[in-house]
């Protein structure tokens, strides 16, 4: 029996932060998740349940910005003051709370897409916090980022930070679907299969424009995650799993691919391995083989118990 609550916080700057928690009768260890950008959590609904049965506790925000995690309606698409920091932030005082509540249960921070960042963000300061990570759909880091944060910089300068730009938003996720244009349905990269593209593209929580503040806070993050100056490497033997799939445009090239496992042992950590997965492209938990990625997360997540043993 699989036990769900909700549960809030207020973050350091003051934004309401809004989560769900699957709770199952005697749980060997504790799923933490973060979602990516245009998103939340309850797209992760039927994932977290299979997860939950599978023995874990499991739990996700919203992050600030999006889903519930707004102190206003026109706040969707905004980080707030704290920007980038906050993700970190808000997933951290998440960690806090649920260790707090089950102290001697592992924790494996899983992150998605733009969660992918959080998660290796996260990572440069609290990684003796967490007992395993798993970096899914992660995007491959682009020259093009220093200026995409000058560009940024001066439009929310003219414009303000709260200003949407369809500009960037077209630069920052535009040519993603390029590659599957043929089928002639939008969105068509996140899943081979189309009802998640039909479903994503029908949600209101899912169809909108970053503000400025929201994509210098995207940019800076990147930028953040593969800067390798202030990475606080205290846990070299952390467990750490990249899975992408094989059709996902957002990591670029197998080669690009690579280079963001070998940044992460280049910095000190010794136990990391990466999974491309054939026939999948950026959602690979809503794929039709989404058991297969199940099974992948549960044989991850109880080989680093075992590693604590």
């Amino acid at each position: 029996m699989v036990t769900t609550r909700t549960y809030s916080f207020e973050s350091v700057d003051g934004v309401t932060i809004h989560g769900v928690c699957m709770v199952p009768e005697n749980p060997v260890a504790i799923l933490q998740m973060v979602h990516g950008m245009n998103e939340h959590k309850d797209r992760y609904t039927s994932f977290m349940q299979a997860m939950a049965e599978r023995g874990y506790i499991v739990l996700m925000h919203d992050n600030r910005g999006h889903g519930q995690s707004i102190n206003s309606p026109d706040d969707i698409g905004y980080c707030y003051k704290l920007m980038e920091k906050g993700y970190v932030e808000d997933a951290h005082m998440a960690t806090r709370r649920i260790r707090e509540k089950y102290p001697d249960l592992p924790l494996i921070l899983y992150g998605h897409s733009m969660g992918s960042l959080i998660v290796r963000a996260y990572l440069k300061k609290y990684d003796s916090d967490i007992d395993g990570l798993f970096v899914s759909g992660c995007p491959s880091y682009t020259p093009a980022v220093p200026f995409g944060k000058l560009l940024v910089k001066m439009m929310k300068l003219i414009k303000g930070e709260r200003y949407r730009s369809s500009f960037i938003n077209e630069l920052a996720v535009g040519s993603f679907n390029k590659p599957f244009e043929a089928e002639g349905r939008r969105n068509a990269w996140l899943s081979c299969d189309s009802e998640v593209s039909d479903k994503f593209n029908a949600d209101k929580l899912c169809q909108f424009v970053y503000t400025l503040n929201g994509y210098q806070s995207l940019l800076n993050l990147e930028w953040t995650v593969y800067k390798e100056k202030g990475y606080n490497v205290s846990n070299k033997l952390l467990p750490i799993l990249f899975v992408s799939g094989e059709d996902d445009p957002c990591y670029i090239n197998e080669k690009k691919w690579n280079q963001a496992l070998e940044r992460m042992r280049n910095l000190g950590y010794m136990n990391v391995s990466g999974l491309l997965v054939e026939g999948m492209r950026h959602e690979i938990h809503n794929e039709a083989d989404k058991e297969l990625i199940f099974t992948q997360i549960d044989k991850f997540c109880r080989k680093s118990i075992e590693n604590l043993k």
